[in-house]
């Protein structure tokens, strides 16, 4: 036996003898204490309370830094930064649970005792620093999608690209080591492939499912014309999901289908005219001005719609019919003045208007049936140049400007300063001819021409908007 073992052996028979009445005291001292030889991840934490070895624990915690090399780009991290933590009261208890045996006691003096760190892992966080690290190294992976192909009638496979992810054992177990031992540490990376989380072959199944549902026909008929959604519109209405980065399986959006059936309802309504009527003081129709038809509505378009998404979400196409109501339509009746009945224009009562007879060569002046001028002679327009007949408004009306046109002959003419221009029609008007010394037969350009003071007083009497009748 050596001289070693002899002391321990010594110091060993000796603890039961100390225990005896020193060892009282010994005990007491250390009950709230480290026991000796205690130490945490190497470094001796003896005669410390519970406090001390917790406020040391958290000192050299927040020293520890990870540095991450990966392919020669390096980032220095704390440890909970990189998502790991230490568990201070679990490493503390595990430094304190031998204080309740009193043979511990004993043994601590002979036997040192060292304990690692207890650490915590927050995997999310873990996970979220090898997605920096592959990111920054450019080696990010992508699943195979599905998307709108150009034209966005159709559906095409966007390709999976292979990736690598961090082997973790040279990043995750070098930074819980790091923090078990509470010692800076480097973790030299290394990258892996990692297969995408959906395969070409997975999105191809899902692109094909959803070309399907566009390759479905889906008609709407308005009676007479059938209305065909186009692949396109097709296409707008299937979704493809994604959850977690997994592809699921196409569907069709109801909504899309609806508003596309009500658009086509609502490009074959027809809305109801409204018809306007000239009547006689007893409420007789005299004549129609305006014919009135009814309208219709289609009823049913949101059943239809809910139909063929139906259809085409069960693998089949569809064709439906749109079901109508019939929308009214009413009259406007026009009451005309007691006498104008037989006038070339049914005025209603004080409604001011001219009358060009083309057959008398004359104009006159009315409000309601009644002559406030007129006739007066005129010229009208020559068999080249022809007056317009039917019935027109005053539209646009000058004191004074130059005309000019050409004749018959294809020669230029030009008549300057024109008195009291009422525009009737185009460029046809009712005007003064200081030219002309008599007035009752057809020369002009089609414009009606009236002696100067005459055309002064229409041009006063009617305003832009009063009808002007031109007939035989």
């Amino acid at each position: 036996m050596n001289r070693r073992s002899k002391v321990l052996l010594a110091t060993a028979v000796a603890v039961p003898m100390v225990l005896g009445g020193a060892g009282t005291a010994y005990a007491t001292h250390y009950q709230d204490r480290a026991l000796p030889g205690s130490s945490v991840a190497g470094v001796s934490v003896s005669g410390m309370t519970r406090d001390q070895v917790a406020a040391e624990l958290r000192d050299r915690a927040a020293a520890v830094t990870v540095t991450i090399d990966a392919e020669g780009e390096q980032r220095a991290d704390h440890l909970a930064d990189l998502g790991y933590t230490i568990d201070v009261d679990a490493t503390v208890d595990a430094v304190f649970a031998p204080n309740g045996s009193w043979s511990s006691y004993a043994t601590s003096l002979v036997a040192p005792r060292d304990v690692e760190a207890v650490v915590d892992t927050d995997t999310e966080r873990v996970d979220a620093v090898v997605e920096e690290v592959v990111d920054a190294a450019g080696k990010v992976g992508r699943n195979a999608g599905v998307r709108l192909a150009e034209g966005r009638a159709s559906f095409e496979v966007v390709p999976a690209v292979i990736g690598q992810t961090v082997d973790p054992a040279s990043l995750q177990d070098v930074a819980e080591q790091a923090a078990r031992e509470l010692t800076s540490a480097t973790a030299v990376v290394e990258f892996v492939d990692t297969d995408p989380g959906v395969t070409n072959a997975a999105a191809t199944e899902v692109a094909d499912a959803a070309n399907a549902l566009v390759a479905r026909k889906v008609v709407v008929s308005d009676g007479d014309e059938e209305h065909r959604a186009s692949a396109r519109e097709k296409a707008s209405w299937v979704t493809v999901p994604t959850a977690g980065g997994v592809l699921g399986d196409p569907a069709v959006d109801a909504a899309k289908v609806r508003a596309w059936v009500e658009d086509v309802a609502g490009s074959v309504a027809v809305e109801p005219t409204n018809g306007l009527r000239n009547v006689d003081s007893t409420g007789a129709v005299l004549s129609v001005v305006e014919e009135a038809y009814d309208g219709r509505t289609a009823t049913n378009a949101a059943a239809l719609a809910k139909a063929a998404a139906a259809a085409l979400s069960g693998g089949k196409g569809f064709r439906g019919d749109f079901e109508y109501e019939t929308v009214a339509a009413t009259w406007t009746d026009r009451q005309v003045a007691r006498g104008a009945e037989n006038l070339a224009y049914p005025a209603t009562d004080g409604e001011k208007w001219v009358d060009v007879n083309l057959s008398n060569h004359t104009m006159t002046a009315y409000v309601g049936a009644e002559k406030v001028l007129g006739p007066v002679a005129m010229v009208d327009g020559s068999s080249d140049f022809p007056t317009v007949t039917g019935t027109y408004h005053v539209y646009l009306k000058y004191e004074k400007m130059d005309m000019r046109g050409y004749n018959a002959d294809g020669s230029k003419y030009l008549t300057e300063d024109v008195p009291w221009v009422s525009f009737f029609s185009g460029g046809i008007a009712l005007h003064g001819a200081y030219w002309r010394s008599s007035f009752g037969y057809s020369d002009s350009h089609g414009c009606v021409n009236l002696p100067v003071d005459i055309a002064k007083w229409v041009y006063d009497f009617a305003p832009v908007g009063t009808p002007v009748v031109s007939h035989f």
